[in-house]
């Protein structure tokens, strides 16, 4: 391989400056990787390195982009020196996930995109399986893979499209507390999924979502106003209008460590996921304003409940 060339660039995304290192090894840069791997990372620096020393950022097969929201914690100085053939975004804010991602997304230049979370461990093994599997199923827009915790528990990444029922019978409802094999709650999240095959699902966890480029040239990239969680179930939700399969795909399986930079801001995040949630149901069921206001209120009236049972836990 030849020595590797750093180019600066400076760009101006949304009327905030970013700082854009690009680390490209000049033998590759006239080929087009068959997979892009974007990954929005911030204060992650330890599990950052765990996930790419597991993608095997040498092979030809794909190239991995790194969008960081201002992280103070040596994140930068580590892939600089220890995977300095990956694009480098820096940030000067916090742009949350879903800007960040679409900066990577930008400057991406492969056939699939695969948006993967820093704290996930990953074989290459398994994403040139699911890149195969999208090269013989060209109906199939954006592929889900089985996600697992550390202690092999699967984790609920393939879902249906949360409806008004989803505040009684949610992940972190009383419904599902009490009677977890009730009948909403088993639908939403996906328990009944078959794992031995691929599933049709409404929609994938975007902390291993792989997408073919053409989706994105139809519909657009991640919706800017989700600064973290549901922009997932938001692209899945355009895909599917669009005419793409959404598939879920539990042959490869992955491990989902929760973020250092999430457990450590617990209330924060559980505000941030009901502020999406109340956007994406004015986005798509808030046509009038009483719809608006019991959306409000009942959004608002679940995440104080929650916030409250977080504390008296802890």
């Amino acid at each position: 391989m030849q020595d590797v060339q750093k180019n600066r660039a400076r760009s101006d995304v949304d009327g905030l400056e970013t700082e854009i290192s690009l680390f490209i090894g000049q033998d590759l840069s006239r080929l087009l990787p068959d997979l892009s791997v974007v990954i929005v990372s911030y204060k992650v620096r330890q599990e950052l390195r765990k996930c790419l020393s597991g993608l095997s950022c040498q092979d030809n097969f794909l190239e991995v982009i790194i969008a960081d929201n201002n992280s103070d914690d040596g994140t930068l100085e580590m892939l600089k020196t220890t995977f300095p053939q990956i694009k480098l975004i820096c940030n000067r804010y916090n742009f949350g996930f879903a800007r960040a991602a679409n900066q990577g997304i930008a400057a991406s230049r492969g056939k699939y995109v695969l948006l993967l979370n820093p704290d996930t461990e990953v074989r290459l093994s398994a994403l040139k399986e699911m890149v195969n599997f999208l090269d013989n199923n060209q109906g199939v827009g954006v592929l889900g893979c089985q996600i697992v915790n550390s202690d092999g528990q699967r984790q609920y990444s393939a879902r249906s499209f949360p409806g008004f029922r989803t505040a009684v019978s949610g992940h972190y409802s009383l419904l599902n507390r009490i009677f977890p094999r009730n009948p909403w709650s088993k639908k939403y999240l996906g328990k009944e999924l078959n794992l031995d095959k691929p599933t049709e699902a409404d929609w994938v966890s975007g902390s291993c979502m792989l997408v073919r480029r053409e989706v994105f040239r139809k519909i657009g990239y991640m919706d800017n106003k989700f600064f973290m969680f549901v922009e997932d179930v938001d692209f899945c939700w355009r895909a599917k209008s669009a005419g793409w399969k959404v598939l879920y795909y539990p042959p490869v399986k992955i491990v989902h460590n929760a973020s250092q930079s999430v457990r450590q801001k617990k209330i924060k995040m559980l505000a941030e996921h009901h502020k999406s949630m109340y956007y994406y149901y004015l986005k798509y069921y808030g046509s009038t304003k009483l719809t608006k206001f019991l959306v409000f209120l009942g959004i608002w009236l679940r995440l104080g409940t929650v916030t409250l049972g977080h504390w008296l836990k802890n």
